[in-house]
């Protein structure tokens, strides 16, 4: 495992996953005087970089060092994966399903219009299945409503839930 932290900026990098910035998670346990760190669980080596105003105890300035144990670093991992499950569930509170679920539709819409055109290359009985077809699209919210079975978190989440309305061939 690779991890790198970058403590102003709130970021936690694992294999090349990041989560930036972490909102969700305190990160306070990182020494003050932190600007980075990486570090490699497969060769047990890494680096602390330090603040430009960092001092030692002895007040000298400090530069960096380098690490052969992932230490107090390991918390990083932790809050990683928390930073993700967190980060998940308030994207998911915030979701408005229903406003996507027309979304996909108006999209849907929109790439079927040529079929109603009068200078389409369709007959008039693939005009009318297709006509069909795009009322069933409007229709899709009034659907949802009418079934209590059916979410619209279900279709906005699987564009192939057996309740959208299939195209014509």
């Amino acid at each position: 495992m690779k991890l790198t932290v970058v403590p102003p900026d709130k970021t936690i990098v694992i294999d090349g996953v990041a989560v930036t910035p972490c909102t969700h998670v305190d990160l306070s346990w990182i020494p003050s005087d932190v600007h980075g760190m990486c570090f490699d669980t497969t060769t047990g080596k890494g680096f602390i970089e330090y603040n430009e105003d960092a001092v030692d105890g002895n007040g000298d300035k400090k530069w960096g060092e380098d690490i052969t144990e992932i230490g107090i670093w390991q918390q990083a991992v932790t809050d990683h994966a928390n930073e993700q499950t967190l980060a998940t569930a308030a994207y998911e509170a915030a979701r408005n399903h229903l406003t996507e679920v027309k979304d996909y539709r108006n999209w849907l819409l929109s790439v079927s219009d040529w079929t109603q055109g009068n200078d389409s290359p369709l007959s008039s009985s693939k005009k009318t299945e297709w006509a069909t077809y795009r009322q069933a699209l409007r229709d899709i919210p009034a659907t949802i409503a009418a079934d209590a079975n059916l979410t619209a978190k279900a279709l906005s989440d699987n564009h192939s839930h057996s309740s959208w309305p299939t195209k014509p061939s």
